[in-house]
């Protein structure tokens, strides 16, 4: 009987904490959006694919497209699929995957007031497509 009621109060207090936890990051996340101008709110709501900040045929990150949508507010990116190889690859790598999404953040962060962006993945075909 005991440890039911003990198991009873550590969850609540577990529960509990996570809710005030969560309170406090949506409170976080609505200061930041109450700033916002109406550019900067259209902006937030835009998500790109990632072939919109890619060099052509090479697949590499065009950093001065980044810097430019970053200008605007875009607020979320989503990553796409490759139509043909390149070098023998249909695809990145996680680390590669990892080192243009760390970059789109840094270079939109720094344009953007400190405002992160969203990375999407596909999770229907995403995972295909990583190698």
């Amino acid at each position: 009987m005991l440890q039911s009621w003990f198991a009873a109060v550590c969850s609540a207090a577990v529960l509990a904490s996570a809710v005030t936890a969560g309170d406090a990051y949506d409170a976080q996340a609505q200061a930041i959006v109450d700033g916002f101008s109406a550019d900067q709110l259209l902006g937030q709501m835009t998500q790109l694919t990632l072939a919109t900040v890619m060099n052509g045929t090479t697949r590499t990150l065009n950093e001065t497209a980044v810097r430019s949508f970053a200008k605007q507010h875009v607020g979320s990116y989503l990553n796409t699929y490759w139509d043909g190889p390149v070098n023998g690859s249909y695809g990145y790598n996680a680390s590669e995957f990892r080192s243009i999404i760390q970059r789109i953040q840094e270079i939109s962060m720094e344009e953007n007031g400190g405002h992160p962006i969203i990375y999407g993945i596909d999770s229907v075909h995403g995972a295909n497509y990583v190698d």
